[in-house]
């Protein structure tokens, strides 16, 4: 299997990942404890990684304004979860985090081109 597609397939797994802890009602027995900022941006920040390796560099645009508006709408739809609230802050931590996986993304590939 090529590189990119084990890349694009991670890219679906955290995105699905993503997807089910955001709309979970926070009763459901799974408790992820520590900051919620810092899973938000963590959680992000691989998302934006892997998104923007999957695709090799290119669609920059799209990836990044993808990534979030995908954690814009993952606050807003918590908002129709019982138990969950929306949160600008974490719309906010989802955003820094998609720009951090950028920014590795960038410092990895920068640094395999000089070596």
């Amino acid at each position: 299997m090529k590189q990119s597609k084990t890349w694009y397939y991670l890219t679906l797994a955290v995105l699905l990942g993503i997807t089910i802890l955001s709309l979970m009602p926070p009763k459901s027995g799974v408790e992820i404890q520590s900051n919620d900022k810092i899973n938000h941006f963590v959680a992000y920040a691989v998302l934006s990684f892997c998104s923007f390796t999957s695709a090799q560099g290119k669609r920059f645009w799209r990836i990044l304004l993808l990534c979030i508006a995908y954690g814009i709408f993952m606050e807003f739809a918590q908002g129709f979860v019982p138990g969950r609230e929306q949160s600008m802050l974490d719309a906010l931590a989802n955003t820094l985090g998609v720009g951090i996986g950028w920014l590795i993304f960038r410092m990895i590939n920068r640094s395999k081109r000089t070596v």
